[in-house]
């Protein structure tokens, strides 16, 4: 079809569109940049919609193609904003009325996932990028990022973008122009089922703020707190996909509260958490509308352009990131996009809130595990039973419920993807029972479409934050590879996401540092110990993953494809293989369990999870063997070295883990300067108290420490969390007390007894 043609199908597509209040995807292959088809589609638009606002979004502004796409809108009258690509969650909490997308440099799945979702029904999303034909010559910046030496881009396959591109043509709401080859244009979607609100309004809360509501599912959420304001403890779970208006019910819930005399008493603290402060701007937006309303008036504080808290004469909201609201005084807690924070956190909000809202995509851009699905919200309906009110939102706000691209960015995303329903047959099968294989990853992002979802389902559900890129990294990095235990019927029952790392060269290694992701383990290894960076030569696989069906927990299948796993690589000559994760000691007993080490552990907590990032590795052959053992050593030299400045505030069961975890066997001396050894002799014979002798029983403790557990003094856990905790970690003797649970006198004679034992065996 020529362009001539095309424009009155486009035009009738945009009204359409804007009478159903569905969104319309245009995707445009570069050949049309020059021939004004995007001037023409927004002049057609902008005579729909007057004055629409239009995000353009590209690489940046000096791209051949961006300069094109900037050239046709300077002849159109609408308004353009204009943003990057990385700046893209800077525009997160906010709406358009159409989005241009010049996808030919960049196209990361993450950012799809957010800007597609910030366009309101009816109106247009422009793709503009390469064509059908022209695929495998493609090459974008996150492409480029996904490849890393010794592997070469030739071995990169773009499985993602083959499979997004079959889902997409030919698709209903879609139209695919191509003036070098063909034109598809999809179906026009059917009308979607009439938006009313038939739901009364409740009793205590404002009817004003109640009419603020677009959907019953606000009503619902409104009305279900007022059923629990009496109650002394209570929790409300809300969930929903993207777009369904459950920040902006949380929003007008804070009015309501900070609003109506008899709440506004007892609701006088109210905290607002999300992993990201742009995440709450539309809760701080729809409190503001609620109060405005009815006249309340306000004062807002922001930050960095965020809103940060807002406070009534009464009443007042005020945000903090996850970790730090375990310490916010509050007589409430919401808590938004809970599934991207992680379930010990959720349980702290358990522990300290007794009146809470966790609000959380089901689905979402962000990739947000929904591990709290299962573990959070297993307690949850455990320790609150009758007290728990769950609502699930299925009305979408922004655009009308049967909108074409929510399905399609869904289906290319894999936001959908759930873990397969087991019968009662299959949740009595053992690890055994079962075949492990590799996945061809040619199949699976073609052919096999269950079992790629029933994978996708898994990783999702049980990691926090499992994003698009994720996939598009498994689909498409040669490094990268899947292992599965598939059940008898043909389903995933366990799933490890594995990449290949080290093997490198001595020109590599000198440049180790500054090499693109995917050789984590040995760079980490070189930056904290540098005279052992050659462990880079030797060939490792390192897990980025591993999931369980969650019906199958503790039954012994993460072990059992691990161990799977390490024949296979020891058959495969390999010398190692390793994971790195955030260390919690659920987490490092499971993988000490199945024979891995710990070599490294990051200085700075993640600011989401507020764990310490750790290096555990599982030698295969000779060579890596000498260097677990020596990194080791290393490992618990730095350790004991940092307890009292960056690992000050470590929790003392996950110090206590890592130190009593060692590889290879070695007995240290414990290393007196000036008068040390004298004092600690002074102490044992009750001359000086702990205090004067600090410094000598710390390396004494130091000593302990360093031993392999093979040569290391038994002593039991009380004692050596003790001497962790006071020795090593300075704590004071009542912190020490509360921490194991008995009196500072009986933990002072603990000290005194311990120490001369460990002056029996090491001195």
């Amino acid at each position: 079809m020529s362009k001539l043609d095309l424009i009155p199908e486009i035009r009738e597509r945009l009204e359409q569109a804007s009478r159903s209040g569905y969104r319309l995807l245009i995707y445009l292959t570069r050949s049309c940049l020059g021939q004004g088809m995007i001037e023409e589609i927004l002049k057609q638009f902008s005579e729909i919609k007057r004055g629409a606002s239009i995000l353009l979004a590209y690489r940046e502004r000096e791209d051949d193609t961006a300069e094109l796409i900037l050239r046709e809108l300077k002849e159109i009258d609408v308004r353009v904003s204009e943003l990057r690509f990385d700046d893209a969650e800077e525009v997160l909490g906010t709406s358009w009325d159409g989005l241009i997308m010049d996808v030919n440099y960049q196209m990361r799945p993450n950012d799809l996932g957010m800007l597609v979702e910030l366009v309101r029904g009816g109106g247009p999303i422009i793709m503009i990028g390469p064509s059908v034909k022209d695929l495998d010559a493609w090459i974008t910046d996150f492409h480029l990022k996904c490849v890393t030496p010794p592997f070469e881009r030739e071995k990169f396959v773009k499985r993602f973008e083959k499979r997004m591109f079959s889902k997409t043509l030919g698709r209903a709401g879609v139209l695919y122009i191509d003036p070098d080859g063909e034109t598809i244009l999809g179906e026009v979607p059917p009308s979607p089922p009439p938006k009313n609100i038939t739901e009364p309004f409740g009793s205590i809360f404002p009817k004003e703020i109640y009419q603020l509501c677009l959907t019953d599912d606000q009503v619902y959420i409104l009305k279900a707190v007022e059923r629990l304001l009496s109650k002394r403890k209570w929790a409300l779970i809300v969930k929903a996909n993207r777009g369904r208006g459950k920040s902006a019910a949380l929003g007008l819930l804070a009015a309501c509260l900070m609003s109506v005399k008899k709440t506004r008493r007892k609701f006088r603290d109210i905290l607002v958490t999300s992993p990201e402060p742009e995440n709450v701007r539309m809760i701080f937006e729809f409190a503001c509308r609620g109060l405005d309303r009815i006249g309340i008036p306000y004062d807002i504080i922001e930050r960095r352009g965020a809103p940060v808290e807002l406070e009534t004469k009464f009443a007042r909201m005020f945000y903090r990131k996850p970790l730090p609201a375990l310490n916010a005084k509050a007589n409430i807690a919401l808590v938004d996009e809970a599934a991207g924070i992680p379930v010990p956190i959720l349980l702290g909000f358990k522990k300290r809130f007794w009146r809470a809202v966790y609000s959380s995509t089901i689905h979402g851009y962000e990739g947000a595990g929904r591990g709290f699905m299962v573990r959070f919200l297993g307690r949850l309906r455990k320790d609150f039973r009758q007290d728990l009110v769950e609502i699930e939102m299925t009305e979408p706000i922004r655009y009308s419920a049967g909108d074409p691209i929510e399905s399609w960015l869904y289906d290319i995303l894999l936001l959908d993807s759930e873990p397969a329903a087991l019968d009662e047959r299959e949740l009595r099968l053992r690890p055994e029972d079962c075949e492990y294989v590799e996945l061809d990853r040619d199949k699976l992002f073609t052919s096999e479409e269950e079992i790629l979802r029933q994978l996708i389902g898994l990783y999702v559900l049980t990691h926090y934050r499992n994003r698009p890129n994720d996939v598009a990294l498994l689909a498409n990095a040669p490094h990268h590879m899947i292992r599965a235990l598939i059940s008898p019927s043909n389903k995933v029952l366990a799933a490890l996401h594995l990449c290949l790392e080290g093997d490198l060269t001595d020109e590599l290694l000198e440049e180790i540092e500054t090499l693109p992701k995917g050789h984590m383990i040995p760079s980490v290894i070189s930056r904290y110990y540098p005279h052992l960076k050659s462990f880079g030569r030797l060939k490792g696989l390192r897990v980025v993953r591993i999931a369980v069906h969650p019906a199958l927990w503790r039954r012994g299948f993460g072990s059992y494809v691990l161990r799977k796993l390490s024949e296979e690589a020891s058959k495969k000559k390999l010398d190692w293989i390793g994971t790195g994760f955030g260390a919690s000691p659920a987490l490092l007993k499971f993988w000490f369990r199945n024979e891995f080490y710990p070599l490294a552990i990051g200085p700075l907590r993640n600011k989401v999870s507020g764990e310490f990032s750790v290096i555990m590795v599982k030698p295969l052959s000779i060579k890596a063997e000498r260097f677990t053992e020596e990194i080791s050593r290393e490992f618990r030299l730095r350790l004991i070295s940092g307890l009292p400045d960056p690992y000050f505030n470590m929790d003392l069961e996950t110090a206590w883990l890592l130190l009593s975890q060692t590889y290879g066997s070695y007995k240290a001396r414990p290393y007196f300067r000036g008068s040390q050894r004298m004092r600690l002799n002074s102490y044992l014979r009750e001359y000086v108290n702990y205090e004067g002798a600090s410094d000598s029983i710390r390396c004494l403790v130091e000593a302990h420490f360093l031993t392999t557990t093979d040569k290391r003094l038994k002593l039991d856990e009380k004692a050596e969390k003790l001497l962790i905790a006071k020795t090593l970690q300075g704590r004071q003797w009542d912190q020490v007390a509360r921490l194991l649970k008995d009196k500072p006198e009986n933990l002072i004679s603990l000290m005194r007894e311990t120490v001369m034992k460990l002056a029996d065996r090491y001195m």
